[in-house]
């Protein structure tokens, strides 16, 4: 049975089960290993958002994948997302952060469903 992740534009979070989890995009998940190059983009999110969100995921040890619209800059690297939906809760382990590296960590289970 899934459950209901609710979020909000432009929140790096989403709530399931009055839980508030971080969400991660499908787009750099290559299973199980997922990893998020956080390059920098002009009027991106500053470290300390990162930080908290990376601190979140090491904590909790549970993420939300989304499925998300791409958005590229004119050389085209990514430069945003749109979330379109939600995957599934998952947990997770050998979560790291560098910022010259990005995020990595490895999917070790699927927890439940998301609608």
């Amino acid at each position: 049975m899934s459950k209901k992740a609710v979020g909000q534009r432009g929140s790096w979070f989403a709530t399931v089960d009055g839980k508030e989890l971080p969400c991660v995009h499908k787009h750099w998940l290559k299973w199980p290993h997922y990893h998020d190059p956080f390059k920098p983009v002009e009027n991106g999110p500053n470290l300390t958002k990162i930080q908290e969100y990376v601190e979140a995921i090491q904590h909790e040890k549970m993420v939300i994948l989304t499925n998300d619209t791409v958005h590229r800059d004119p050389q085209g690297m990514v430069s945003g997302f749109t979330r379109q939906s939600y995957v599934a809760m998952f947990a997770v382990d050998d979560v790291t952060f560098d910022p010259g590296t990005g995020l990595k960590f490895r999917i070790i289970s699927r927890l439940s469903d998301l609608q």
